[in-house]
């Protein structure tokens, strides 16, 4: 079960809205969030609490703790992940030699396939791949 130390509202940009368990980044303005752009985005806020339907409306975000997260294909428990991309998912990570990696967090649980929503012991930083 998912454990919290700080959570925290953002009001959300996209049109759509955002659904649950997924990664979110800064958005334009202060106070404000969407999904990323691009796999390895930065900028990573946490992770959506629940879901929020709504442009303009606010949606909790887990900034500390573990979340729950959906996961983007298999992952082994303890790997480092980051985003996948413009989905919000993770993944293991898997960047090249050499690049900026944007790490989410370390996996607590496994996931076997797309889809699968998996404990992520929130760890934001960023790190070189070996």
């Amino acid at each position: 079960m998912p454990s919290y130390i700080l959570d925290k509202a953002y009001k959300v940009t996209d049109a759509n809205g955002v659904d649950a368990n997924l990664v979110v980044v800064q958005g334009t303005n202060a106070g404000e969030c969407a999904l990323p752009g691009a796999a390895n985005a930065g900028a990573i806020l946490g992770v959506t609490v629940h879901s929020q339907s709504l442009q303009n409306k606010n949606v909790s975000i887990r900034k500390a703790g573990i979340a729950s997260v959906v996961a983007a294909g298999a992952i082994s428990v303890g790997v480092p992940v980051n985003v996948a991309g413009t989905s919000g998912k993770v993944k293991a990570i898997d960047e090249t030699s050499g690049t900026k990696i944007n790490c989410v967090g370390f996996a607590e649980t496994a996931a076997s396939a797309d889809g699968d929503i998996i404990d992520v012991f929130l760890s934001l930083h960023e790190r070189t791949a070996p």
